[in-house]
Parts: structure tokens; sequence; C-alpha cells
């Protein structure tokens, strides 16, 4: 039954890519982005993690926390989510945590930004929304 098989994967995907926030329908929507313009979730994932990956990729060695449109390495069209807020980008333990706010940045972003926050259960690459009103968490753990 391979052909099957190679059905129902590529109608699985398909779901995936119109409906869902799997990292499969991220990494469509920055292929496609003309498909699912305006969809501030994946605009923001897909941000977040070019945040993430242009700090691991600068290698600071040292837990430090910062507001994203102070930091000179990053590209200007990634220092804001979708609602034009900065990102709060943590460094802490291994771990690149990237806060989104939904509404208006605080005045503060330090290592205590994301306390309270149950970071094991976001897998490496993943947005987490659930249970947060005002703000979104991504994290890698490059």
């Amino acid at each position: 039954m391979p052909v099957c098989d190679k059905v129902n994967s590529s109608i699985n995907r398909r779901l995936e890519e119109e409906k869902s926030y799997s990292r499969h329908a991220m990494e469509y929507h920055r292929q496609h982005p003309e498909k699912r313009s305006g969809d501030r979730v994946l605009e923001t994932w897909s941000t977040a993690d070019y945040v993430a990956q242009a700090v691991a990729t600068a290698k600071i060695s040292t837990n430090w926390a910062q507001f994203s449109d102070q930091m000179d390495f990053l590209r200007p069209e990634i220092q804001k989510n979708a609602w034009g807020h900065a990102f709060c980008v943590l460094q802490q333990s291994g771990e690149i945590i990237v806060l989104s706010y939904l509404t208006q940045s605080p005045s503060t972003c330090t290592l205590q930004s994301a306390q309270g926050v149950n970071l094991a259960v976001i897998h490496s690459g993943d947005m987490e929304f659930s249970g947060h009103s005002d703000f979104w968490v991504y994290v890698l753990r490059p």
C-alpha cells in the first residue's frame, strides 16, 4: 500500500498547511507567504525563529536579556513582531527565548521576563501561545 501511504501523507501535509500551526505550516508560510498573508501567528513564529537563529549564530556565551530592536546584529525587518512590538529576547541555560507581546511591550526586558512560563513543555523551534493572553513564547535550544 505504498501509494495509499503517499496519498495519505500528502493530504495530511496539505491540511497542516491550510489549518495548522505546525512547524511544517510555518515553513510553508515562509516559502509561500502570499498563500496565507496576514496570518500573524505564522508571521510572528517565523520572525521569532529568525531572531533566535541570529542570536544562536552570534554565540553570546553569557545569560542576558534585551529587546530585539536594540540588537544591532539583527536585520531591521526582524526586530519587531507582526504587531510592531519589539521582542524580549533572553538567553539562559542554553536556551534562547523570544517573547512576542500582543499589546505594547513592557518597559523592561530581563531574565525574569519568562518567569512562570513552563519552558520544558515547549519543543525547540516551537512557539507556545495557549494560556497566555498578552504574549507568546518561542524557544530555541541550539
